[in-house]
């Protein structure tokens, strides 16, 4: 049923396919992280703070890879999308809110 999925990047199903072994478990470690920071932030705890700031800073790495590898548009956009998040979560009102 979800074989739908892969017709959006056809050629990442053959990239992923080998490692398919890890990626329950490694989503469901990924899953469990963003819950955590999103508990942590509505919460407005520091430490959901810091681990929004982690996975930003993280995922607009990777997009910058992307760009790296010849993928402009997608880095492009990943890049910009997580560096007004996290220019955002800086501003010291933002920051000042968690505890």
């Amino acid at each position: 049923m979800l074989e739908v999925i892969w017709k959006l990047y056809p050629a990442r199903r053959a990239l992923l396919i080998p490692y398919r072994m890890w990626l329950g478990p490694g989503f469901l470690i990924l899953a469990i992280v963003m819950v955590s920071a999103s508990v942590g932030c509505f919460r407005r705890r520091i430490w959901g703070w810091w681990l929004a700031i982690a996975i930003f800073t993280i995922n607009g790495l990777s997009d910058a890879g992307q760009i790296l590898i010849g993928h402009f548009l997608e880095g492009g956009i990943g890049v910009a999308v997580a560096g007004a998040i996290l220019f955002y979560l800086s501003r010291p009102k933002v920051r000042g809110t968690f505890t």
